[in-house]
């Protein structure tokens, strides 16, 4: 939070995410099962469960939908890559009859999150929110979606209020767990710009995006955003619609100095370490120079230095460890 504020700093904060086969990687790098602690990772995050009583029906044998209708298919080619998998979608034409939207209201989401809130109770504690523009794709498939949005705009029109309705009312529920910040997920970016153009972003999503992040700030929570890719022309944009922190933050797609530059003094950053590069390509060495730089760079705070993005599959433990070893040389711990 001091990070963040940019007030009261003793150090930059930061944290990972990890495919699963990094943390099979780490667990026997460091001969424990808890890489968490092992990491020393200053985040702990907490996703909704499914609300009791829901169980949607199989869409394909062995692969369970989620509340939406949507599945995703985990092939063992997908686990060497990352954890993403194919997606199976419930919507095959533009229209909503005969589907029946989540109810956002359902109690039960947020349960467990007193008992990890009391188990960490000196991490900042971090809720996963829903977005707009990945669950509408997910609904309809991503090409149909992108050609909906060039065809079909009252229909995307109609998905996305009903989507940010969902989203607000998961959120409200999280009003006296004791979470620190909520982090909504929604890749705009291509490698070298957004995927949309901005005007189009900014008719069918800017003004739900508002909504949505202010009911999380209402709550008092920190509003932080995951997008992958190059966002630089959005980033006016959330600032307007209250966006306090920026995940990943790309060093491959994004200008990480420019945007500590023009955007840093309303924006915090997190990520920023090459996961496309650095981590999984470079040595030990070239990952401790490219942390110092980003601990140098945002040496005021407005950071969390992190993986830009899940570490990918064929990152070796070691780069991951030197992560650590650098960022405690803040603390005295190291060199």
């Amino acid at each position: 939070m001091a990070s963040i504020r940019r007030s009261g700093l003793d150090a930059i904060p930061w944290q990972f995410d990890l495919t699963t086969a990094v943390v099979e990687t780490l667990k026997r790098h460091y001969g424990t099962e808890d890489i968490h602690a092992a990491l020393e990772d200053h985040i702990v995050s907490v996703g909704a469960q499914r609300p009791p009583g829901l169980a949607p029906a199989p869409l394909v044998q062995g692969v369970e939908p989620d509340e939406f209708g949507v599945a995703w298919r985990m092939d063992p080619e997908d686990l060497a890559v990352g954890d993403c998998g194919h997606i199976i979608s419930p919507l095959r034409e533009p229209s909503l009859a005969g589907y029946d939207f989540p109810d956002g209201n359902r109690p039960g989401r947020w349960d467990h999150v007193p008992a990890t809130r009391a188990q960490h109770p000196d991490h900042f504690l971090l809720a996963h929110g829903y977005g707009l523009f990945e669950p509408g794709w997910a609904l309809c498939g991503f090409e149909n979606y992108l050609s909906y949005l060039a065809g079909e705009p009252q229909f995307v029109e109609e998905v996305t209020e009903k989507l940010a309705d969902f989203s607000c009312q998961v959120t409200t529920q999280l009003e006296g767990k004791g979470v620190d910040g909520i982090r909504f997920g929604d890749d705009w970016g291509f490698q070298d710009r957004p995927m949309l153009q901005p005007e189009v972003w900014r008719r069918f999503f800017k003004e739900h995006y508002r909504r949505i992040y202010g009911e999380a700030r209402r709550l008092g929570l920190t509003v932080m955003i995951h997008s992958c890719g190059n966002i630089t022309a959005l980033l006016p944009d959330l600032i307007d619609v209250g966006v306090q922190v920026v995940h990943p933050l790309q060093p491959e797609a994004m200008d990480v100095e420019q945007c500590q530059r023009e955007f840093g003094k309303d924006l915090s950053f997190w990520g920023g370490l090459g996961s496309q590069s650095t981590l999984p390509l470079g040595t030990c060495e070239q990952v401790k120079t490219e942390v110092r730089h980003r601990l140098k760079l945002f040496r005021g705070g407005g950071y969390i230095l992190a993986p830009a993005g899940a570490a990918p599959a064929d990152t070796p433990a070691e780069n991951i460890a030197a992560i650590v070893e650098t960022a405690q040389e803040q603390l005295g711990k190291r060199g």
